[in-house]
């Protein structure tokens, strides 16, 4: 009766052990996928931020690509600048879609002499 007691215990340490460590793997797995789907579009919400900080946009809206080098090698990434009234700008990325060939990101928006 003893054995069969603690080989019960012992089953029950065992799921409950192995109810964490796939929920543990799980949320690991979700953590990675979205890093590394995010990892190029905060590049290029990134860069496009620092490109509003020079100037603004000649047009509203405004849409550029840039091509960031991500660990699963360069991809491309179109950016929209959309006005919200006054100075308030958005700044929108998403991966470029097969066969669009939106025009590249210029160095500065400022107003050369």
């Amino acid at each position: 009766m003893f054995v069969l007691i603690a080989v019960a215990l012992l089953l029950l340490l065992y799921s409950l052990a192995y109810r964490h460590t796939t929920a543990a793997l799980r949320v690991e797995t979700v953590r990675a996928q979205q890093q590394q789907r995010d990892e190029g579009t905060i590049h290029a919400i990134a860069r496009g931020l620092a490109l509003l900080e020079t100037g603004l946009p000649p047009s509203a809206p405004y849409v550029c690509g840039v091509t960031i080098t991500t660990s699963t090698g360069p991809n491309s990434f179109t950016v929209t600048f959309t006005s919200e009234g006054g100075d308030n700008w958005s700044v929108r990325s998403v991966p470029t879609l097969q066969g669009d060939v939106p025009q590249p990101m210029p160095d500065t928006f400022a107003i050369l002499p």
